[in-house]
């Protein structure tokens, strides 16, 4: 029989103080209840990005010198014909109703640009402050193209939009405001809006609110449904009230902790931790359905229920554990990836894990026994009819050696994808499938040079003012470089405000620049004036090999002026194109490691090296048959993917636990096949009907108004299915090759 590590003994020793154990789960349940009214969810995408790399430093030296510019909504009007005096006055109404909000501290627009007109009239608005014909809006708007060619990142070629950059205050971002912050913006933008005027919001802060929206929204609903669903397929399989609610109750008090602990600890829900909910339910119904199954067949020989309960956990709980703690450090392997989000998902989901198991072993025990007291008896499940689907597995175990060949070439063709499959992280993935946000995001990507920034940080010589014509041409320089893979207008930096200086005749200098606004400047140059910025607009949604191939060009464009050693270039999309992926890179060898980690583990527990090594490929096949089909599709990796892959071949491994769990139990009394048979024919119902619970409940994920969320579930969906299939025709065939002497007793 497997070893537990003795975490089994708890369901043991709260059967022997039922009442005691009642009380302090309870109790526990209780304090899970207060945190619970505590718990905070987070919409931040940034800080799961965040590693120890230089990209992330480079973005820290962004914000700290400069602005934050995570604070930046992008406001964006459709409107019929802007070079209208309606539709320039609409916008420019617009403009001050946001300005005028206590919510906002700046606004970078058309309005916002100015132009120098001497020393004598100084810095003026680049735009009239009214019109008298429609053509005059429309010189106006060309003129302005061409004197500030970085105004056309502001408003589209053909005039049938504008946009306009909200820096919104730090207090009014904060995950416990930025939702209400980003409402309330997006009901004054509804107050403009007619059959010919539409306002959206997109940029960070948008992002984050909308996330925020979709984690609640999920909580609220998925995680209900995919408990009510998994209550219903156990009624279903026990045509038992008592049944049901025996099963429900370790999921229940599950969540119920997860959900506690995170609001006592201040542990808030992001769109990575948001998949623990619904998995923890079906993960723990899994390892519940397991141990009652085995309760209800003893209990069918054994007239004393206390004695059949016992024995249940001892013969089953064992494996429960071994199947909680290899989940648990297959989520912990998620650490290995040097990344602070799925650190923290790995650490929160194993405890997550560790504590259902809890949750399994005492409150099911502990309910059974009540139930029993009362006069509960469990009775044969429908469950014990899908034993049938044994059959063609035990046949095949006469063509075993032909099953393991196929087995292994079907796992190399699967590893080779899993080395060359492409991966991509876009953030409107995780945007709700009929968000405005995610429609003004791609809406502003198509018509604009997108919303999310690039930067080119130019470090200037301090040992000289910042006039002086060294420190000039080295903006103007990084400037060309920028040109030599951008397109013109895609960019605005302090040249911008130089150039117009020029046209009266001036020279900039450092007393010119501090007439202006800081909210302005803040765009352009540090406060120490050692640093000024280049600002490209840009997309955070490009494919790691399109944001490496910008990259790629602008560090040779760099490199030729011989300014690698004074540029760098950061921003969102080198976190996303860049950081992301090499993210999703870590996280396919943390998936190795996960895997090597469970067959160490496996064959500590069964005290044999060769029944590890037995359950290699048959987990190895489940991970790598989804990979090889999404290879052949041509869907890259994503987090979502990679995440579930990893979730999913903890959850998978289990199957291969139990059958292990019941192959060394038939070993006491028969050889080697009868034994395999046998473990075949008695597993194989609990099997099939935990994989329908998981999947069952995990296909209530797929209506998520994430469709990361989405994606998740179906993966982990997929793989399950494969992990069964593998574990009753691939299992078997490598332990039926085990002779006697080679299989611990």
């Amino acid at each position: 029989m497997i070893n537990g590590f003795g975490l089994h003994k708890l369901g043991l020793v709260s059967l022997r103080y039922p009442l005691i154990a009642t009380l302090v789960m309870i109790m526990i349940s209780l304090a899970a209840a207060i945190g619970i009214s505590r718990l905070e969810f987070s919409g931040e995408n940034i800080e799961i990005l965040r590693d120890n790399s230089q990209e992330l430093s480079d973005y820290d030296e962004l914000l700290g010198q400069f602005r934050n510019f995570n604070n930046d909504a992008v406001i964006l009007m459709r409107v019929e014909n802007l070079a209208t005096i309606e539709g320039i006055e609409t916008f420019r109404d617009l403009n001050f109703e946001f300005q005028l909000d206590e919510r906002v501290e700046s606004i970078l627009s058309i309005f916002s640009l100015v132009k120098y007109g001497g020393p004598d009239e100084g810095w003026q608005s680049a735009l009239p402050a009214e019109y008298n014909s429609d053509a005059e809006v429309l010189a106006s708007l060309k003129q302005l193209a061409k004197d500030i060619p970085s105004s056309q990142s502001l408003f589209s070629p053909n005039f049938d939009s504008a946009v306009m950059v909200v820096y919104t205050k730090a207090e009014a971002t904060k995950d416990k405001n930025v939702q209400e912050t980003m409402d309330a913006l997006t009901e004054l933008g509804k107050e403009f809006n007619s059959e010919t005027v539409s306002v959206t919001i997109a940029g960070q802060p948008a992002i984050r609110a909308d996330l925020i929206h979709s984690i609640v929204s999920d909580l609220m609903l998925l995680a209900p449904m995919a408990f009510l669903f998994c209550a219903v397929l156990a009624f279903v399989l026990f045509r038992q009230p008592m049944a049901m609610a025996l099963c429900a109750l370790p999921s229940l008090l599950s969540i119920g902790w997860f959900l506690g602990g995170a609001g006592l600890t201040g542990t808030s829900l992001n769109f990575l931790t948001n998949i623990l909910p619904a998995l923890i339910i079906v993960i723990v119904f899994a390892d519940t359905l397991h141990l009652y199954l085995k309760w209800q067949k003893l209990s069918e020989k054994e007239d004393d229920f206390l004695v059949s309960l016992n024995q249940a956990i001892r013969e089953v709980g064992p494996a429960c554990a071994l199947s909680s703690v290899t989940t648990a450090a297959a989520l912990l392997s998620l650490c290995l990836s040097g990344n602070n989000g799925l650190y923290e998902l790995g650490i929160v989901g194993a405890l997550a894990v560790l504590g259902g198991f809890v949750c399994v072993v005492v409150a099911l025990p502990l309910g059974a026994y009540w139930a029993s007291k009362a006069g509960f008896k469990p009775r044969r499940s429908v469950a014990s009819k899908v034993g049938l689907i044994a059959g063609p597995a035990m046949k095949l175990l006469n063509y075993r050696k032909a099953v393991l060949v196929c087995g292994l070439l079907l796992c190399a063709a699967g590893l080779y994808a899993h080395t060359v499959i492409d991966s991509r992280f876009r953030l409107i993935d995780y945007l709700g499938t009929q968000s405005e946000v995610s429609q003004s995001e791609t809406f502003i990507d198509s018509t604009y040079y997108g919303s999310t920034p690039l930067f080119a940080i130019v470090d200037m010589n301090q040992e000289l003012t910042l006039d002086d014509p060294k420190n000039e041409e080295r903006v103007y320089d990084t400037i060309e470089a920028v040109k030599d893979v951008f397109p013109a207008g895609s960019f605005y930096s302090l040249a911008d405000f130089a150039d117009e200086i020029k046209k009266a005749g001036g020279q900039i200098n450092e007393e010119l620049i501090d007439e202006l606004p800081r909210f302005l400047t803040s765009r352009f140059i540090s406060e120490d004036k050692s640093q000024v910025l280049v600002t490209i607009f840009s997309s955070a949604n490009l494919s790691e090999s399109e944001m490496q191939e910008r990259l790629s060009k602008m560090n040779l464009a760099l490199e030729k002026r011989k300014l690698e050693e004074f540029v760098k270039i950061t921003g969102y999309p080198v976190l996303s194109g860049v950081v992301a992926p090499r993210l999703m890179d870590n996280l396919r060898i943390s998936l190795l490691v996960a895997v090597l980690l469970s067959i160490i583990l496996i064959a500590i527990s069964t005290r044999s090296i060769k029944l590890g090594l037995a359950c290699f490929v048959p987990n190895m096949l489940p991970i790598v048959c989804v990979e090889l089909i999404l290879y052949l599709l041509g869907i890259p990796l994503n987090m979502s993917i990679a995440v579930a892959l990893t979730v999913a071949f903890g959850i998978a491994v289990d199957d291969s636990i139990h059958m292990l769990n019941q192959y060394m139990l038939n070993r006491r009394d028969h050889d080697n096949l009868p034994a395999v048979a046998g473990a075949l024919k008695e597993v194989t119902p609990a099997l099939f009907s935990t994989t329908l619970i998981l999947s069952g409940g995990l296909i209530i994920m797929c209506f998520s108004t994430l469709p990361a969320m989405a994606v998740f579930a179906l993966v982990v969906i997929m793989t399950l299915v494969f992990a069964f299939l593998a574990d009753i025709f691939q299992l078997p065939a490598y332990l039926a090759l085990l002779n006697k002497q080679e299989v611990s007793k």
